[in-house]
């Protein structure tokens, strides 16, 4: 097979794996219960929506499907930040499902051929011709298939991945892959990057694994500086149906380990953290902070203007020390490896820290989500709303960053795929800009060929294979633990 030679070249960029783009007419729809399950989404929408300034003013037609009917609902203002509604991205970060149509999660218990990947295209062809792998669940079929990180899946079945058909790559029966690997050569004075490793791979199908949002961590050595580093891939206590918050723990976990080996510099890696809940982040954001903001103002939530007037706004603070169970590292600094997928709760990381301590961020640009959601559920109509229900600001009051934060070291693996290492070695393109920032040595010039690589791109009316974008999920107003009622 002459596998990607032939068009690698002329690779067109990514299609960024990211925001849920809203409901979709997936669920089942009967018109006389979508009308009454309509008036029960209007009451709520227009009581508890951050946006129901905007909300009020729509005349509602209950005559139509419950999924069009909460669209029309939603505010694309430019002043609003429910999604991003621009020339190239058109989505919203509220969401509504049926019962049965849950998305799922990238962490917990989920049925998974265990790869995190995305989506490449051709300019000519702009439909998805390949899935580069961002990293690969320990244990899981992809595991045992020998997959690793980097490398290029090309077909499933023979088959091309196609513009609709990006869920094969996440569960289903056993499948054969083939699957291809890159290095950057120079031809005609060009760089290119060419096939030097192709091979049919069987694949188990997929299982049911517990997969803990801790996907590494390690320790990093330069000179004096003892430098933890950690993968944490979304803002989840436990798998959802537990309550022993057993990945609260198995985080505690790594930073008792980071405190007795006397770490005294954190790289915190959330690439592919979409987000999660809020007292989780505080959980982690209160091993790492000085101990002097411990007890002081993490984070403050502010709903509409009308459940302000009643509730006002909901501030939480940083654990205590024994809350944290002596794991607090007092740390001076922070850096933060970043990417498209970095969002809500994991953005929350940064903003609420650096009243604290320098944050500094190494990769390429966030997706902007200072806005989080509640989740409103309905046993009657079988119907799940997860609006956008409150904003998030830091003890300074500040939350201005729905364009995204900005890297202080830019850092784009994109630009350089034959340098796409195992997370936690220390070469790997963008952890090595941290490192070097810590150890006062700076990066070598890398070449890259990102005349080669343009995007994003997203086929016209695809869904983003199961949203990568987690949200920022809150507590109810005046700090109860359930959604909304």
């Amino acid at each position: 097979m002459n596998g990607l030679k032939g068009w690698f070249a002329v690779l067109a960029g990514l299609a960024l794996i990211s925001c849920a783009k809203g409901p979709s007419e997936g669920g089942a729809s009967d018109p006389a219960t979508d009308a009454a399950a309509n008036r029960w989404i209007y009451s709520q929408m227009i009581r508890q929506y951050l946006y129901n300034d905007y909300t009020k003013t729509i005349t509602p037609d209950y005559n139509q499907s419950c999924e069009n009917f909460f669209t029309g609902l939603l505010s694309s203002r430019p002043t609003d930040n429910d999604g991003k509604h621009t020339g190239t991205d058109n989505y919203f970060y509220s969401s509504m499902e049926r019962s049965g149509t849950s998305k799922t999660a990238v962490s917990g218990k989920v049925a998974t051929y265990g790869i995190e990947y995305k989506c490449y295209y051709t300019d000519y062809s702009r439909t998805y011709v390949a899935a580069r792998v961002q990293f690969v669940v320990k244990g899981s079929p992809a595991d045992r298939a020998g997959i690793r990180r980097g490398d290029w899946i090309c077909l499933v079945d023979g088959k091309p991945i196609g513009s609709n058909n990006t869920s094969v790559l996440r569960r289903g029966g056993a499948v054969t892959l083939w699957v291809e690997r890159m290095e950057k050569t120079m031809q005609g004075g060009f760089e290119i990057y060419q096939t030097v490793y192709e091979k049919s791979v069987s694949m188990d199908a997929a299982e049911t694994l517990d997969v803990s949002p801790v996907l590494t961590d390690t320790l990093i050595v330069r000179g004096s500086r003892r430098i933890g580093y950690l993968v944490y891939n979304e803002f989840l206590s436990e798998p959802a149906g537990a309550s022993d918050g057993r990945y609260d723990e198995q985080l505690k976990a790594v930073f008792t380990d980071f405190k007795r080996q006397h770490i005294n510099e954190l790289v915190l890696d959330l690439r592919y953290n979409g987000g999660g809940y809020v007292n989780t982040c505080r959980l982690l954001c209160s091993m790492i902070a000085p101990q002097s903001a411990l007890g002081q103002v993490f984070c403050i939530e502010r709903f509409n203007d009308d459940l302000h007037a009643l509730y006002g706004e909901t501030v939480l603070r940083f654990l205590p020390e024994g809350e944290v169970g002596g794991c607090n590292l007092n740390l001076a600094r922070l850096y933060v490896l970043t990417g498209p997928w970095t969002a809500s709760s994991s953005e929350l990381v940064i903003n609420n820290l650096r009243p604290y301590m320098p944050v500094k961020v190494v990769g390429t640009t966030t997706e902007g989500k200072n806005v989080g959601s509640s989740e409103i559920r309905s046993n009657v109509y079988g119907i799940v709303l997860r609006p956008i229900t409150g904003r998030a600001f830091n003890r300074d009051y500040e939350s201005d960053y729905a364009d995204g934060f900005d890297p202080d070291y830019p850092a784009d693996d994109d630009d350089n795929q034959d340098q796409m290492l195992e997370l936690g070695d220390p070469d790997e393109f963008v952890l090595q800009y941290a490192l070097a920032d810590i150890a006062g040595s700076p990066v070598a010039a890398t070449s890259k060929a990102d005349d080669l690589l343009r995007g994003p791109y997203t086929p016209a009316g695809e869904p983003q294979p199961e949203g990568r974008i987690r949200g920022m999920i809150f507590t109810a107003p005046g700090g109860t633990d359930g959604p909304f009622d």
